[in-house]
């Protein structure tokens, strides 16, 4: 693992940005049909469909129309060559090639925040298994987790109020697959809360820990403050918690 400077990563990104732009502009001539859609945490899609009605070119995650969260290319509905995840300061978080299966690049110091656990009773396993990583920034998958887990707890207390500390959970089974769930402290009873991240036009793909070629599942977790306090104007944040 290597850990690439400030000044080389912006120049691996306005290469790849300005890649992007000329292979868009390619594939979008051949699209028929360019859509935008808005995910529940009000991040916007934007994604362009075949003929067949398949995904097929340029396809991006943005926050607030020019910040950009995830970006690469899609092939008659598959996900094709380079993947980049980028944090909400603008760094890259991520590079994933799909047609090599390998993760080119990952943030260390953003990953190194978190809390990982393999699954497993071989302490070899344990200590040198690579960790699950979530094709998307992290601010990403807080963000949308936490919309999420906001959402479930103003259903049943709609006059929910303050902050709230919590740990946002991913259990990864060896296969890649997810489910999530929130956990969290209220009046000294610990609470734990199913959340299902189900929206149309984006799912967030994992590539499952692993060890001397075989995959383990895995439970992913970050620490995260909702804030329930709504102010005119303002849209919501979620704050990482070290």
């Amino acid at each position: 693992m290597f850990k690439l400077t400030s000044s080389i990563m912006n120049i691996y990104k306005n290469i790849y940005l300005a890649a992007v732009a000329l292979f868009a502009s390619a594939q979008l001539s051949q699209a028929q049909e360019q859509r935008t859609s808005v995910l529940s945490d009000q991040t916007k899609i934007v994604y362009a469909m075949n003929d067949a009605k398949k995904l097929e070119g340029v396809y991006s995650v943005l926050k607030n129309d020019d910040k950009v969260f995830l970006r690469g290319v899609y092939k008659d509905n598959v996900r094709s060559g380079n993947w980049y995840a980028f944090n909400d300061n603008g760094n890259v978080f991520l590079r994933y090639n799909y047609d090599l299966k390998k993760l080119l690049y990952l943030d260390t110091v953003s990953i190194n925040r978190l809390k990982v656990e393999v699954k497993t009773d071989d302490p070899e396993v344990k200590e040198k298994a690579s960790i699950p990583v979530p094709i998307s920034s992290i601010d990403q998958y807080i963000s949308l987790l936490a919309t999420e887990l906001k959402r479930v707890i103003l259903k049943d207390n709609k006059n929910a109020d303050g902050t709230l500390d919590a740990d946002l959970i991913t259990n990864i089974d060896k296969n890649g697959n997810a489910s999530y769930e929130a956990s969290y402290i209220v009046d000294g009873i610990p609470v734990t809360k199913r959340l299902i991240i189900s929206e149309k036009t984006f799912d967030i793909d994992w590539i499952p820990s692993s060890y001397k070629g075989v995959n383990y599942a895995s439970v992913f977790s970050v620490k995260a403050r909702i804030d329930f306090v709504q102010k005119p104007g303002i849209k919501q944040r979620f704050i990482w918690v070290y």
